[in-house]
C-alpha cells in the first residue's frame, strides 16, 4: 500500500544524526512500512541539522539543534494528524498487517500494544518486511533480559509476560490534546531512558486511557544490548519516581517541517 496521507495511522520515528548505519536503516524501515496492507503517514525526525537524501518519504521534521529520542518523538505527535500515531525504533520491522492488526484493536483502546519477536541481527530482523503477524503464544518466552544472544524468545509485552507495552505502540493522538509525549522531568532535565515507560504512566493513570494488549507478533525487535539506551547505567526510574515529568511540549517553532508533496 502506498505511504500517504489519507492515512488514518502515523508511524514516526528518530533519525539520529550520530548513527552511521542510519541511510542504510532508513531505508528498510521505509520498506517495511511500504509493505504494510493498510496506508500509513511516515514522519520522521532529524536533529544536529542533518539533512536526509531525496529519497526519503513522508513528512519530515527537521532540527538544527541535536535531539533526543524522546525529543524527537513529542516534535513528532505534534506535527502528525491522523487519528492514531505510532512510534517505532529505526531498526525495528513490522509484519505487513502490524498496522492493520493494531488499529483494529484500537476500537475498543486508546493505547495498544503487542507482541515482538527478539531478533540479535539486522537482517533476521529485516525478515519480517512483507510477512503476516503470527500469535505470540508459537513462540517461547524466556524472563532474562536482556535476553542471550541467539535465545528463541519474544517480549512477552502482547500477552502480559513482562511489564512493557513493547519497543513501538498506537495510540489516539487526541491524548496529547491534555499532555505532551514526555521528553523532560518535571526539573527540566532531558529524559534519555524511560520516555517510553513515562509516556504509558501518563497515559493510563493521569489520562485514564484504555490499554490493550494484542498476543500477536507484530514484528522483530533487535535486540543488541550494547547500543541500545535502555542499558545505559542511569537510574532513570528512580529519577521518574521521585521526580515526576514535565508536560510541557518541545518547542516546534525550532525545527522545519517539510510535507511530502503528493
Amino acid at each position: 500500500m502506498p505511504i500517504t496521507a489519507d492515512a488514518a495511522t502515523t508511524v514516526f520515528c528518530a533519525v539520529w544524526s550520530g548513527d552511521p548505519d542510519r541511510w542504510e536503516l532508513l531505508r528498510a524501515h521505509q520498506d517495511s512500512l511500504q509493505a504494510q496492507s493498510v496506508d500509513v503517514q511516515v514522519l520522521c525526525v532529524f536533529d544536529d541539522a542533518d539533512r536526509p537524501p531525496d529519497w526519503v518519504r513522508g513528512t519530515r521534521v527537521l532540527a538544527s539543534q541535536p535531539l533526543t529520542i524522546y525529543q524527537a518523538w513529542n516534535l513528532a505527535t505534534q506535527v502528525a494528524r491522523t487519528p492514531f500515531v505510532m512510534n517505532l525504533n529505526l531498526d525495528d520491522r513490522l509484519a505487513a498487517d502490524a498496522v492493520a492488526v493494531m488499529q483494529t484493536a484500537m476500537a475498543d483502546a486508546d493505547l495498544v500494544g503487542g507482541d515482538w519477536a527478539i531478533t540479535y541481527s539486522q537482517a533476521d530482523t529485516d525478515a519480517v518486511t512483507g510477512q503476516p503477524v503470527r500469535d505470540a503464544t508459537g513462540l517461547p518466552f524466556d524472563p532474562a533480559w536482556p535476553p542471550v544472544a541467539g535465545t528463541p524468545t519474544r517480549l512477552g509485552s502482547g500477552t502480559g509476560d513482562r511489564g512493557t507495552l513493547g519497543p513501538a505502540t498506537m495510540w489516539r493522538r487526541a491524548l496529547h490534546e491534555r499532555v505532551g509525549y514526555p521528553w523532560a522531568f518535571a526539573d527540566g532535565e532531558p529524559i534519555r531512558i524511560v520516555g517510553d515507560l513515562a509516556w504509558w504512566q501518563v497515559a493510563g493513570a493521569h489520562l485514564g486511557a484504555r490499554t490493550v494488549r494484542v498476543p500477536r507478533i507484530l514484528g522483530h525487535y533487535h535486540s543488541h544490548p550494547g547500543g541500545q539506551a535502555e542499558f545505559r547505567s542511569a537510574d532513570e526510574h528512580g529519577v521518574l519516581t521521585a521526580t515526576g515529568i514535565s508536560t510541557r511540549n518541545y518547542p516546534l517553532g525550532t525545527v522545519e517541517v517539510q510535507e511530502e508533496t503528493p
